[in-house]
C-alpha cells in the first residue's frame, strides 16, 4: 500500500484551521510531527497553496512557553504569529463562543479545544489540522461537516 502524504491529505485550495499542537510542532522542531508541520507551513501555507487560520486561543497557547523562556523566545514566537503573512488570526466572536459551548455540552472537551474547533466550523474551513487524537472520537458531534486531519497519522513508527 502506498504511504499517505501530506499533499494527498490536504488538497490544494483547501482552507485550513491549524491547531496549537501543529503550530508548536513547527516552532519547536523537536516533535515527531515537526517535519510535517514544517512542510505544512513552509510549502503549503507560505506559498499560498492552502489558506490557513489560527484561533487567538492558539496565540495564547503558543506564547506560554516563550514567556517562561525569556524575551528571545517570545520574539521568535511573535515573529511567527505577527509576520507569517499567509496566516489569518481569528478572534473569538459570539458565534464562535456559542459553537464552542455546544461542542463542550456534547463532548465535555476542554474549552480551548472547543474554541479552536468552533473557529474552524464558524469560519467555514475545509479541514482542521491537529495532533489531538481525542477530537476524532466523535467527529459527527464535535464538528459536523468538518474534516479533521490528524497530522500524526502520517508519522511512521
Amino acid at each position: 500500500m502506498p504511504q499517505a502524504t501530506l499533499a494527498a491529505a490536504l488538497p490544494p485550495g483547501a482552507s485550513l484551521v491549524v491547531d496549537t499542537s501543529v503550530a508548536l510542532a513547527y516552532l519547536t522542531g523537536t516533535e515527531p510531527t515537526s517535519a510535517l508541520a514544517t512542510e505544512l507551513f513552509d510549502a503549503f501555507v507560505a506559498t499560498g497553496r492552502n489558506a490557513a487560520a489560527l484561533s487567538v486561543i492558539t496565540v495564547q497557547e503558543i506564547l506560554v512557553r516563550p514567556f517562561r523562556g525569556g524575551p528571545a523566545a517570545v520574539a521568535t514566537a511573535e515573529g511567527f504569529l505577527r509576520h507569517f503573512a499567509e496566516i489569518r488570526l481569528v478572534e473569538v466572536s459570539y458565534d464562535i463562543a456559542r459553537e464552542a459551548a455546544r461542542i463542550r455540552a456534547i463532548t465535555g472537551i476542554r474549552a480551548p479545544d472547543a474554541l479552536i474547533i468552533a473557529t474552524a466550523l464558524i469560519t467555514g474551513a475545509d479541514i482542521l489540522v491537529t495532533n489531538d487524537r481525542s477530537w476524532l472520537l466523535r467527529p459527527e458531534a464535535i464538528a459536523p461537516g468538518l474534516a479533521i486531519f490528524l497530522l500524526a497519522d502520517l508519522v511512521q513508527g
